[in-house]
């Protein structure tokens, strides 16, 4: 029997989950690729901890080629450029890789574009969605705490999805100062396009607004919200109502456009280049085509003045990969597939001196389950968490989570 070719995009949460589950359940039945940009697995979810000089980021890395060939699987390193359906086909700069199946879960570009000055690169802002940005605005932040006294500016630019890191980051770093007992020599200001602190792009889990209220209260972080940063200046952060913040420090998450090969394809993604898909994950015009993760497209609960789109958390991304790879093993050997869009997410945030647990099942509401804890052991739990799941991509080690 000729083996079935499965090709997948992506070498973070959705991508190597994928190549797990597929490996498991289809074992020699199919030859299964990675291509990845990056040689190695970075867990995202610590790089907060990276800026503020509490863990080394090359304790976060995880490098790709040998725990795969463990499983069998190829690992290209390389940026896909093209994408061709039709013939069933993914191309990088340097070689044509046929498929049977496809799984895209590539992740998101970085907007920087969107909002003159945003950035680290071309612009005055830090970041934190790579090792490279997370050790840039460390090196930032170590220079103005070193001064005696700064305007710190944490933000999120509009349509931002993944706003979690920016409540981390202004707590992370009111928890420092505060240790240090300099807090009352830096103002800490929060701009968020959300219409409340705690919406995160999904209107809320459960008392969300009211517990970050509280906490930001009690640290004395400022916060506006409904902020359409329109320009950020070398030392001021400008919104389209004219109001202007100046800064010493400014990190500010920016919004996300899925990766290039899918937008430059017509019929695959949304304008803004994430994958439209039916509840298990198939795209609608391909259907040996899937998607995990950030790249899904999922639209916002309900509208908000100010966009803010719809987070896909590394929990969700590995949920989603596992619903993927089920739905690939029922095409190829039989079975009944499942809804990769009705799941639950669990978050844990580490606010320095404490940590908050939220757990909602589904993640877009209306829920049957939300809950929400506060406590350090929150903040420990999720460095726990952070050495399983490292050790779990080198060894594959089976999921604490539930999933097909």
């Amino acid at each position: 029997m000729t083996k079935k070719r499965i090709v997948i995009v992506g070498g973070s949460f959705g991508g190597i989950n994928a190549a797990y589950a597929l490996r498991r359940k289809l074992g020699e039945r199919v030859d299964i690729t990675v291509i990845s940009r990056d040689r190695e697995f970075t867990f995202l979810p610590s790089l907060p901890s990276v800026i503020l000089g509490w863990r080394d980021p090359k304790q976060l890395l995880v490098p790709l080629e040998k725990p795969l060939a463990r499983r069998g699987v190829r690992f290209i390193h390389g940026e896909v450029r093209e994408l061709d359906p039709e013939k069933g086909e993914i191309r990088t700069g340097s070689s044509a890789i046929p498929y049977d199946y496809l799984v895209v879960a590539s992740g998101a570009e970085l907007d920087y574009k969107a909002v003159p000055g945003l950035g680290p690169e071309s612009g005055y802002t830090q970041s934190t969605f790579t090792v490279d940005e997370a050790i840039a605005a460390r090196d930032a932040l170590t220079r103005i705490l070193a001064a005696d006294g700064g305007r710190l500016i944490v933000a999120a630019a509009p349509g931002a999805s993944c706003i979690g890191p920016a409540y981390e980051i202004a707590m992370m770093i009111d928890a420092a100062l505060r240790g240090r007992r300099r807090r009352h020599q830096f103002s800490v200001l929060f701009l968020t396009p959300e219409p409340f602190l705690g919406h995160f792009g999904v209107d809320g889990i459960g008392m969300s607004k009211r517990m970050i209220e509280d906490e930001f209260a009690d640290r004395h972080i400022a916060s506006v919200v409904n902020a359409r940063i329109s320009e950020i200046r070398p030392d001021r952060v400008a919104l389209a109502d004219g109001s202007e913040y100046p800064f010493d420090f400014a990190l500010v998450i920016p919004s996300f456009l899925g990766s290039e090969y899918v937008r430059n394809f017509d019929g695959l993604a949304n304008p803004k280049g994430f994958v439209t898909v039916t509840r298990e994950l198939r795209s609608l015009k391909y259907p040996n085509i899937y998607a995990a993760g950030v790249v899904v497209a999922i639209p916002p609960p309900s509208p908000t003045p100010v966009p803010v789109a719809v987070p896909k958390t590394g929990h969700m991304t590995e949920l989603m990969a596992q619903a993927a790879a089920h739905n690939i093993a029922a095409d190829i050997a039989g079975g009944a597939q499942v809804d990769g869009l009705s799941l639950p997410s669990t978050c844990i945030a580490d606010a320095g001196d404490t940590g908050f647990y939220l757990s909602a099942d589904p993640f877009l509401p209306p829920r049957n389950k939300v809950v929400h804890r506060r406590g350090k052991w929150a903040r420990y739990l999720k460095i726990v968490f952070e050495h399983y799941y490292i050790s779990r991509i080198r060894h594959d080690w089976p999921s604490l989570h539930f999933g097909w």
